[in-house]
C-alpha cells in the first residue's frame, strides 16, 4: 500500500530555510578607501626599507662564506701538494712554465682578465695544484668581475719572489713556523698577472694594490689550512684599496710609507713571519 505524500506548510518551508541561510549573508562587502590604501602602501615600503638592507647582508654573508671555503681548499691543496712533493712548496709567483697557475703570455701577459676565458681556465688547468683540486670555481671569488677566471693569489714567502726589499722566502714547508699565521692565499684582483701578492717586508708600504670584497676587508688561508675574513681599519689603507688596479698600479711609485698603520703591520706579518723594521703605533 503506497504511502501518502508528504505536504509542506509555507512556514515549515521559510523556517527551513532560515535554518540554512549563511551566517554571512547579511554582511556588506566594503572596499579599501584610499587613505587605508596609502596607509598600507606605507607600511609595506617601511617594512622593505628594513628587511631589504638585511637580505643584502645576508647575500653578501653568503657568498663571503663561500670565497672563505674556496681560499681553504686551495690551502689544502696547497699542503697535499707540499706532502706529495718531500716538503717543497708550489712555486707562488707564476711563470709560463711553473707555478701553483701558469702566466698567460704574449698580449695578455699582463692583463690576464681581459684574456678570452678558455685561455684562463688553460691557465688554471695547467697549473701544479690543478691535478690536486680541479675545481676551477674555486680559483675565483663569486663577487669577482665576470671575466675573470682567477682572483686568488699566493704569498711571495712560499717559494715566491726574493728580492732586497723581501722577508726571508721559504721553499721546503719543513722549514715553516707558525703555521696558524703565515699567509698562503688571498683574494685579490684578477689583474694580478703573475698570481702572487706581494709586499715590502723592511719598510711600512704596500706594493701591489691592496685587495677589498665582502666589505671593507678581504679573506686569505692560512698554512694550518684555515681561512679567515680580515677588516682593513686604516682609512689610509682603504683609500687605497677603493682604487682600480691600474689606477693603484699607477700610484705605487709615489705611494709614501705609512708609518703606524696597523693593516700593513697585519699583511707583512702574515706574509713574512715578522716586520723588517720598527713598528710605531
Amino acid at each position: 500500500m503506497g504511502s501518502k505524500p508528504q505536504t509542506w506548510e509555507r512556514g515549515s518551508v521559510e523556517a527551513w530555510e532560515r535554518s540554512h541561510r549563511c551566517p554571512y549573508t547579511h554582511l556588506r562587502i566594503r572596499a579599501f578607501t584610499l587613505i587605508e590604501l596609502l596607509v598600507v602602501i606605507a607600511i609595506i615600503a617601511v617594512l622593505m626599507s628594513v628587511l631589504m638592507p638585511a637580505l643584502h647582508r645576508a647575500r653578501e654573508m653568503g657568498k663571503r662564506a663561500v670565497c672563505l671555503n674556496n681560499t681553504k681548499t686551495l690551502a689544502l691543496a696547497w699542503t697535499l701538494y707540499c706532502s706529495e712533493n718531500d716538503g717543497i712548496i708550489v712555486r707562488s709567483q707564476c711563470s709560463d712554465q711553473k707555478g701553483w697557475v701558469r702566466m698567460l703570455t704574449g698580449t695578455y701577459a699582463t692583463t690576464p682578465a681581459s684574456a678570452p676565458t678558455e685561455l684562463q681556465l688553460a691557465a688554471i688547468q695547467q697549473g701544479d695544484l690543478y691535478p690536486l683540486m680541479k675545481m676551477e670555481k674555486a680559483y675565483r671569488c663569486p663577487v669577482a668581475k665576470k671575466n675573470e677566471m682567477r682572483t686568488y693569489t699566493a704569498s711571495p714567502a712560499m717559494n715566491g719572489y726574493e728580492s732586497a726589499t723581501s722577508g726571508t722566502v721559504i721553499k721546503n714547508v719543513n722549514k715553516l713556523r707558525q703555521f696558524s699565521t703565515r699567509l698562503v692565499f688571498i683574494d685579490d684582483y684578477g689583474d694580478n698577472w703573475d698570481a702572487m701578492w706581494y709586499i715590502y717586508h723592511k719598510e711600512p708600504r704596500w706594493w701591489n694594490p691592496v685587495p677589498m670584497r665582502h666589505g671593507k676587508g678581504t679573506v686569505a688561508s692560512f698554512a694550518d689550512g684555515h681561512s679567515e675574513f680580515h677588516p682593513w681599519k686604516d682609512e689610509r689603507t682603504i683609500e687605497y684599496a677603493q682604487l682600480t688596479w691600474a689606477e693603484a698600479e699607477a700610484k705605487r711609485p709615489s705611494l709614501p710609507p705609512q708609518p703606524g698603520n696597523e693593516d700593513l703591520r697585519w699583511a707583512q706579518t702574515a706574509v713574512w713571519g715578522q716586520l723588517g723594521y720598527a713598528f710605531e703605533p
